[in-house]
């Protein structure tokens, strides 16, 4: 009988993901998260659980991202608890964290929605399809610069000639974006964002010297001009991808989202003051 009764209270447990990186103090945090949560009567594990209610990723944006990757994109909200330099995904900070449990036990938090982005691309031989948080990146594999035509809604926008091209997601704008010269986009703008990478502008070559924010109703193809065919390499959130003579990349918003526990309405203008200003 008593056997049962633990069984049974062990089955009506709540599971939480935590996932976390291997410096020092994530390892701190990972130990004490689960102290508190365990006192309370969560189940912790420390790999993908379907059945769990929540995921926990500690470190910084990188974690975070690895987090929703190694998910493939879970429906399962995320919080992020930074042990990081800089955390746009990472709201809870140590000192917060017994703070943060008490809230999501209680439900003082709003839930976001965050759009992915995706990317269809086809090759020789295979259509392919991925989905990135952060961005896409397109750049040369060489030191050699690369062409490419690039098309809004079927319309000719212009022949790139540079090093790359990032098109990013409103959340994020603030990563590798923002280091080349792109715009800051609120993380619910529904729309992306087109970013060229040291563009050439000489009488041969005329690019578009900012950024471009895209709506989500309309789709953005990228096709490598005949020269730079297999010069291409592909990013999707720092992962890189290695595939041989893709004819064209058509990047749309993705119909999957991700959602994120968010404790305090303001966080994102705080944290914009708090690390770029």
């Amino acid at each position: 009988m008593i056997s049962y009764t633990i069984e049974r209270n062990d089955f009506m447990k709540k599971i939480i993901n935590i996932f976390c990186n291997d410096n020092d103090k994530s390892l701190k945090a990972f130990i004490k998260i689960k102290e508190i949560l365990t006192k309370k009567d969560f189940m912790i594990s420390e790999k993908f659980n379907k059945d769990a209610v929540l995921n926990i990723c500690i470190g910084g944006d990188g974690s975070f991202i690895r987090g929703v990757h190694g998910t493939n994109f879970t429906k399962i909200p995320f919080v992020g608890v930074n042990t990081g330099t800089l955390g746009f995904y990472q709201e809870i900070s140590f000192e917060n964290i017994e703070k943060f449990i008490n809230d999501y036990i209680e439900e003082n938090y709003t839930m976001e929605k965050i759009r992915l982005l995706e990317c269809e691309m086809q090759t020789n031989d295979m259509n392919l399809s991925k989905k990135c948080l952060n961005e896409f990146v397109i750049r040369s594999n060489s030191s050699e610069i690369i062409h490419l035509d690039i098309f809004i809604d079927d319309n000719h926008l212009e022949t790139f000639a540079g090093d790359g091209i990032i098109i990013s997601t409103p959340s994020g704008s603030t990563a590798y974006n923002m280091s080349a010269g792109g715009s800051i986009m609120y993380p619910t703008v529904r729309g992306f964002q087109l970013t060229a990478v040291a563009p050439i502008f000489s009488k041969v070559y005329r690019s578009l010297s900012n950024s471009i924010i895209i709506p989500n109703t309309s789709s953005l193809k990228i096709i490598p001009l005949e020269k730079s065919y297999k010069k291409i390499a592909f990013t999707a959130d720092g992962i890189d991808h290695k595939y041989e003579n893709i004819s064209y990349f058509k990047f749309k918003k993705a119909y999957k989202k991700i959602y994120k526990l968010v404790f305090n309405k303001d966080w994102y203008w705080i944290n914009m003051k708090d690390k770029f200003l």
